[in-house]
């Protein structure tokens, strides 16, 4: 365990080297990973990896030597010490600041153990609870990539494991052709599209370009086939969707002469679908460890096998220093419960989410904020959940609002020509993740001024939730991220169809260009401070 630990402090060198030796102009974070403790979970790695950094370079550097043909070397990552007369000051005093050299010296191993000891004195094996092996020691990006460690480099359709993993619903949208359809009117008046809430933000994001996967279960029917043959083609990683022998869903969905649509039913029981057939022995716990984000919605919790999933993956992600992102997305056709208890199972799968999004019904139904307040003073949303790091609230042609710990606003819709509002709220946050990922990563590679440095030095690594919280302090940044987000939600409602409908990035970030100079954000006022999220021990007290 102590080389684990070096190896993790060695990389990270290997990281700021490469970066002085190729090109200093370069900003490339020094980031190490936490091994597993039963205090604290472990610290996610930053994106920028020794594959992202040091393979493009093709560069031999002298602090790892190439493994010889010998029987005593079985890992062929394992690193060999430089000697520290060859290394660069910046870099020993770097790692003097690790704890891995002291006075211009490696500490031996046993130091190393006794100094790994002091940072982490309740330490035991990792027990995951998806059954997972112990990262610890290698990222789990790197070992669902690379042969050697069995990782599959073909496996993942975008060129990487994902980073985000949407977990849910995957069924037929059967919409209504036009507007005088009924319920019970013949199949030739439905047009049958691939839809699902999870499923339609996953699709969303890989046609925005970031890397992600969908964990779900569909019918071993013809349904199913099209539905994996539309993850297929939106370059989604197959491997990750289930197989039930239960028939995949198919919802109705009627339209109005204004596009907006109204869910109608489904034929036979809830419970009776594929949708509600996901098995969690099969899910692997490094796919999630791999991922920075979980997003999911509301609907399995209605039955409950699929919840025990749901509050497995819940415990997994909020153990790990995932953002979980949670849509409420209240259908009350698909609950057999009553809205008291509906409200009660919802509110505690809450509980620990990141981020929160919700129509503004949504927020008076349960959290008993009035329409108009949700959307004029989101804040008070944000005061009910106090893991939250963001809240968003969505109310169609009306606009939208948000708020983050130091800011938040509201702004109106784009004024477009709308078809078909299936899917707006699932492309509007798969528009708001793909823009929040980009910013907060830029904002984790930024090189500071740190003291006893003479140059700027790589930020300290940061979990996902932390970059989140002080990137979009940053009021104009955070403003820009949801005026994105409008615009993917918007562009999906001008075609059929809440996949097909989906723009790519390069649309979306054309129309928010030509578009957006009409929408004025309002800044949203506050009579109360967000207490600050890197002090969990603050406990505080509201009144609705």
């Amino acid at each position: 365990r102590a080389m684990v630990y070096l190896k993790a402090l060695l990389m990270a060198a290997a990281c700021a080297m490469a970066a002085e030796a190729f090109s200093p102009s370069v900003p490339v974070r020094a980031s190490l990973r936490r091994l597993p403790s039963a205090q604290a979970p472990p610290m996610r790695k930053a994106p920028s990896s020794r594959r992202s950094v040091l393979q493009p370079c093709r560069m031999q550097l002298d602090l790892f030597s190439q493994p010889k043909a010998t029987d005593e070397i079985d890992d062929p990552f394992n690193p060999v010490r430089p000697d520290p007369a060859t290394m660069s000051p910046k870099i020993v005093m770097l790692m003097e600041d690790m704890g891995a050299m002291k006075d211009g010296q490696w500490l031996s191993e046993e130091e190393l153990l006794v100094e790994w000891r002091k940072l982490y004195p309740d330490w035991q094996v990792a027990a995951w609870p998806l059954g997972s092996i112990d990262v610890g020691a290698v990222d789990a990006r790197d070992r669902l990539m690379i042969p050697e460690l069995g990782g599959d480099p073909f496996a993942w359709p975008m060129g990487e494991p994902p980073k985000v993993i949407c977990v849910g619903e995957m069924l037929i949208d059967a919409i209504a052709n036009d507007a005088s359809v009924k319920p019970g009117d013949p199949d030739e008046k439905w047009t049958a599209f691939a839809g699902g809430a999870p499923c339609n933000v996953a699709c969303a994001l890989a046609k925005l370009g970031t890397p992600v996967g969908f964990i779900g279960a569909v019918g071993n029917d013809a349904d199913g086939a099209k539905l994996l043959e539309v993850l297929k083609q939106s370059n989604l990683p197959l491997q990750m969707v289930q197989k039930s022998d239960k028939p995949t869903r198919r919802v109705q969905v009627t339209r109005d002469s204004k596009g907006e649509r109204t869910f109608a039913g489904f034929a036979g029981s809830a419970d009776e679908y594929a949708d509600y057939d996901l098995d969690v022995s099969k899910i692997s716990g490094t796919w999630l460890y791999a991922a920075d984000y979980l997003v999911t919605g509301t609907l399995s919790l209605a039955n409950e096998k699929s919840r025990k999933v749901m509050m497995d993956l819940k415990f997994m992600a909020d153990n790990i220093n995932m953002v979980r992102v949670v849509d409420v997305n209240w259908r009350p056709d698909f609950w057999k419960q009553s809205q008291s208890e509906a409200r009660a199972i919802i509110l505690d799968y809450l509980q620990g989410a990141k981020i929160v999004k919700m129509t503004d019904e949504e927020a008076q139904w349960l959290f008993d904020v009035p329409r108009k307040e949700a959307l004029e003073s989101p804040y008070k949303l944000l005061k009910e959940l106090p893991a939250c790091v963001g809240v968003l609230v969505t109310a169609g042609d009306k606009g939208c609002s948000y708020a983050f710990r130091k800011n938040g606003g509201s702004m109106p819709a784009f004024e477009i020509p709308v078809v078909d509002t299936t899917g707006a709220g699932d492309a509007f946050t798969a528009g708001f993740l793909h823009q929040l990922i980009k910013v907060t990563d830029t904002w984790q590679a930024e090189f500071i001024d740190l003291v006893g440095y003479d140059e700027p030095m790589p930020r300290g690594h940061q979990i996902p939730s932390q970059r989140i919280d002080k990137a979009l302090a940053d009021k104009n940044l955070a403003a820009d991220v949801v005026v994105f987000a409008s615009a993917v939600g918007g562009m999906t409602c001008m075609e059929e169809g809440a996949i097909a409908a989906q723009p790519s990035a390069r649309l979306a970030k054309k129309f928010a260009q030509v578009y957006g100079d009409s929408i004025v954000v309002k800044e949203e006022k506050r009579e109360f401070e967000v207490p600050e999220m890197d002090k969990p021990w603050l406990k505080w007290q509201f009144s609705r």
